[in-house]
């Protein structure tokens, strides 16, 4: 039955008009009335995308007036002609049936139903098999969520892997994650900030199994009610709530899912479980992750040059590097339900990152007919944390489904320990080759409260504000050792303690309108930063500021049909430097080239418009995505050679860019056991700085298509491929990569047992590795770069899931605090890491 019933709901969106009849007035006229409502999920509120309704007259239930299935959103709109009594009966596989009764005088020219609650009917999912593929993909105007858990793909590959498929998301041949064409964006986790993956994302999304994650949300138009800050806009991994992927209900029990993977780079294992008594819910969710990389070879030729463009030096190195990354996530949230209105939710969260480098470097220096040559043993550790808790209190309203208040409190940690022992085989005139060990550490804490509040003000009128305040202290404690005869000595002159302390107080307000086929939403969003500076020690002065930034948004959205519609949106984006590209410590690791921060960097801005387009049926899905962004005070990394001939690197506010590109996302649905996708875009880019004398322009692509298929004994395969040309910076190009990935899942034990195999080969001449170059040049120096990584790889997955309850879950909060309001850069691991661990 559950079958037919699949196949009927794929077949109504073509015959729905045959079922529409008018019925005349006693006078004789005809009255008509467009009924109007949503389906949505009954604890998420989520849209129930391709629901089937029905509108029945009288009691005439064998013979219904109207028969075709909701958008993708869950929205319905239809025109009813006559006058009576009716009935709307809602369904959806897995569901329980909503039926709405409503009558029709003819005083209004609309009718507005309001949100319909589906439940899970548990006893219908316990025992049904279904055939129809899901569709993955929900889509907005000014966002897009891919459904990772119903794609058989994540049952064996990694989130970074999925990230390739996600629409407005771009993974280069570096790893290097775009949002909406930006690599400056911010990630959160169930809606919460998470700084380390925002600064590290590809180390960290290489290590997490895709099976942990839900589904992941592109918000490439945040609205005011986000932080001002990610100029791309938001990445939100929401993870799985419950082990089979079903939502949280009203039931004792508990379950869990235990797994485990190894690959020819190491290990893994994961645990989730959920559990539920009475009014008090848990959740808990724990990854481990171990990869070595071995065997990955660099090479770099740098030329310094004078003010003719001749050479005064150059300076060649070859180096041999093996890698450890381990990787650990925990997180726990706690429900309490005290009534129907009312509910406390209890979350913390601990992630560590770690990465060890042994790298053995020889490095020739011609300077003149001088030639130099040393060698170096370099074995720097990285230790990255991120800890977290919170609570929120959510406070909804009898009757007013879309009226709720949210109080809560948030405390974030992310504290990092870098390590790094330098020892030289050589002693020079030209530069310090004194063995250094250097001991380092940062930390940014924060305090968060925030207070939201929606409320409908009219029909089709929709309200959302509130106000946030932040204290943040960055601060960095770096201390360097020379070696003294055999011995380490401390030296103060080349140590740093510093911090840095933002009170951020900000407030929004934002309102959305329906109009029948329109919609539109406009806001802003004010900051205003408060900052003291202390240099406890080092070189510098103590100062204090404070600044404001107005973040207006707006966009507004057509529906050409229930099946299509059309957007344009604008925002204003900002990014606040994080302590990474603050902190003034000198890193001096490598004599020859140091690299430190900058305490005088202002706030980026950026400027977003998008013109969007959204087709979707059961069989076909299509986004088209045309966007520009410009920047006149990007902040860009650039180097230098000083006075002694030492290549300085550091960041400053020198960036001016325009982008303009397109994104193509298409889904396609042969029949009941094949899928087919793309996922691709073209971009355009234009970058200068008046201020480094650079500039730099060209185009880039980027394409992924895939094909899932249902084999005999319900095997599922996928095969991907990937390719992406070559792509511009400020300072040069970097070039593209080819990528083939495959994989095969068996489910057993009625899907409690899956067993999954996949492979990620890159295309190239030499098997299993790829080769990776760049060019890069500066007013005074150019630099060439080739790195030969070991990316082929091939992992065994499985996992087993059991318990007494499948729909227990911790309850959580509509809303919480996600304070993307900070820009890291990459820890200087993240840049090697990401030509390492694909």
């Amino acid at each position: 039955m559950e079958k037919i019933f699949a196949l009927l709901s794929i077949a109504l969106i073509s015959i729905a008009p045959v079922y529409a009849a008018e019925e005349p007035t006693e006078a004789g006229a005809k009255v008509t009335t467009v009924i109007t409502g949503q389906a949505v999920d009954a604890e998420t509120l989520e849209g129930e995308p391709f629901a089937t309704y029905q509108i029945f007259k009288g009691n005439r239930e064998n013979k219904p007036v109207v028969i075709t299935i909701t958008d993708v959103n869950g929205y319905f709109a239809e025109t009813i002609s006559g006058k009576g009594d009716f009935t709307l009966q809602l369904t959806s596989l897995g569901r329980k049936d909503i039926v709405r009764k409503f009558h029709i005088d003819g005083s209004v020219d609309t009718l507005a139903l309001g949100q319909l609650l589906f439940e899970n009917d548990t006893e219908t999912l316990a025992s049904s098999t279904v055939t129809a593929l899901k569709p993955l993909v929900k889509m907005d105007v000014d966002k897009m969520t891919y459904d990772v858990e119903n794609d058989v793909d994540s049952k064996s590959y990694t989130v970074l892997d999925m990230l390739r498929k996600v629409p407005m998301v771009t993974v280069d041949g570096q790893d290097n994650i775009s949002v909406n064409g930006s690599s400056n964006f911010q990630v959160l986790v169930d809606g919460k900030p998470n700084v380390m993956l925002s600064s590290n994302p590809s180390v960290v999304f290489k290590s997490m199994p895709a099976s942990a994650v839900k589904n992941i949300e592109v918000v490439t138009n945040p609205g005011v009610k986000y932080d001002a800050e990610g100029v791309g806009g938001v990445l939100n991994i929401t993870m799985a709530r419950n082990a089979d992927g079903s939502k949280a209900a009203s039931m004792d029990g508990y379950n869990a899912t235990v797994g485990a993977n190894v690959s020819t780079r190491g290990f893994g294992g994961r645990l989730f479980a959920t559990a539920q008594k009475g009014k008090l819910s848990l959740s808990a969710n724990a990854n481990v992750m171990d990869m070595t990389i071995k065997g990955n070879d660099s090479e770099s030729v740098r030329t310094q040059l004078d003010q003719m463009g001749n050479a005064v030096s150059i300076n060649k190195t070859t180096s041999t590097s093996e890698m450890k990354n381990p990787v650990n996530m925990v997180s726990l949230t706690l429900g309490y339900e005290i009534d129907k209105l009312r509910l406390v939710s209890v979350n913390f969260g601990y992630m560590s990152l770690a990465n060890k480098n042994i790298s053995d470097m020889m490095t020739e220096l011609t300077r003149g007919n001088a030639v130099d040559s040393y060698s170096s043993k370099t074995n720097t550790r990285w230790d990255m944390g991120s800890i977290n808790a919170g609570i929120d209190y959510q406070r909804t309203f009898d009757g007013k489904p879309d009226k709720m208040l949210t109080i809560s409190y948030r405390f974030d940690s992310q504290p990092s320990v870098t390590d790094s022992k330098s020892i030289f085989t050589t002693t020079s005139d030209l530069f310090d080759f004194t063995n250094r060990y250097t001991d380092g550490g940062t930390n940014t804490i924060a305090n968060t409260f925030q207070i939201d509040f929606t409320t409908p003000l009219a029909k089709g009128l929709n309200m959302n504000t509130g106000a946030k305040f932040i204290n943040r202290n960055n601060s960095s404690d770096q201390s360097l050792y020379l070696d003294d005869n055999g011995s380490w000595a401390y030296n103060k002159a080349g140590s740093m303690d510093y911090s840095h302390v933002s009170n951020i107080v900000a407030g929004y307000a934002e309102f959305t309108l329906s109009l029948n086929k329109w919609g539109f939403k406009v806001g802003t969003r004010y900051e205003h930063t408060f900052q003291d500076v202390k240099y406890r020690l080092g070189n510098g002065d103590d100062f204090s500021l404070d600044y404001g930034n107005f973040v207006p948004a707006a966009s507004i959205q057509y529906n050409l049909s229930m099946l299509s519609n059309i957007g344009l949106s604008y925002n204003m984006r900002i990014s606040r430097p994080g302590i990474t590209y603050l902190n003034p410590y000198v890193d001096t690791t490598d004599p020859t080239s140091w690299s430190y921060g900058n305490t005088d960097l202002d706030t980026e801005t950026a400027h977003n418009i998008n013109l969007v387009y959204n087709f979707y049926n059961p069989t076909v899905m299509l986004n088209a995505t045309l966007r520009h962004t410009f920047s006149n005070d990007g902040i860009s990394q650039y180097s230098f050679f000083d006075e002694d001939n030492v290549l300085n690197t550091t960041y400053g506010n020198i960036l001016k860019s325009s982008t303009t590109g397109i994104n193509i996302f298409a889904n396609l649905n042969l029949g009941k056991k094949t899928r087919i996708m793309l996922n691709s875009s073209v971009s355009y880019s234009d970058l200068r700085s008046d201020e480094r004398g650079l500039s730099n322009y060209g185009w880039s692509s980027n394409i992924f298509g895939g094909i899932q298929q249902t084999l005999p004994w319900d095997l599922r395969l996928s095969l991907n491929g990937m390719y992406a040309t070559s792509n511009v910076s400020l300072d040069g190009s970097r070039t593209g990569m080819s990528l083939a990935m495959g994989g095969l899942t068996k489910t057993f034990l009625n899907d409690r047992l899956s067993i999954g195999i996949n492979g990620v080969l890159p295309i190239s001449s030499e098997l299993g590795k790829m080769v990776m170059e760049s060019n890069t040049a500066g007013k005074d120096y150019i630099n060439y770069s080739k790195n030969t990584i070991n990316m082929g790889q091939i992992t065994l997955n499985i996992s087993f899931t059991f318990g007494k309850n499948k729909a227990a879950g911790a309850k959580k909060t509509r809303k919480t605090i996600s304070n993307d309001d900070l820009i890291d850069r990459s820890n200087g691991t993240e840049e090697m890491n990401s030509y390492m661990n694909m």
